[in-house]
């Protein structure tokens, strides 16, 4: 990120350092050299410039693009997940049925302990006037 915001300082530098270099080995009179190193240095900053916001906005087009892609596969994943959410409910619906009936079967099983033993409330005996005064 930082090399790009020197790209106008350095085409710059380096188009001054050609341009000077060209016009002393043409044998080119030192003030006529200022000058040309001096209009070469702001031409090649500005086209730096232009370098520079056009390979920015670049990348953020990349960005946007790259975000959108990611948007869109979220959306598709939710969708997935909304479809896969739907399909349990309906193969739920399916399986409520038969799960909403009650099994009153309950297997004996070994309530107490050994040392344990409930009161044998059930073989009380009546008499048998009792019962016919009832």
């Amino acid at each position: 990120m930082d090399n790009i915001h020197k790209i106008p300082f350095v085409m710059g530098v380096f188009a001054t350092i050609i341009v000077g270099m060209t016009s002393y080995k043409t044998g080119v009179e030192h003030k006529e050299i200022y000058i040309r190193m001096s209009i070469s240095m702001v031409i090649f900053f500005v086209v730096g410039l232009y370098v520079k916001k056009f390979i920015i906005k670049i990348r953020d087009e990349l960005k946007e693009k790259e975000e959108a892609l990611k948007e869109e596969e979220g959306l598709k994943e939710l969708e997935e997940l909304k479809e896969e959410e739907v399909l349990k409910r309906r193969e739920n619906k399916g399986n409520n049925e038969k799960g909403r009936k009650i099994d009153l079967k309950a297997e004996e099983q070994d309530l107490y302990d050994d040392e344990f033993k409930p009161l044998e409330v059930n073989t009380i005996e009546l008499d048998k006037k009792d019962q016919e005064g009832i």
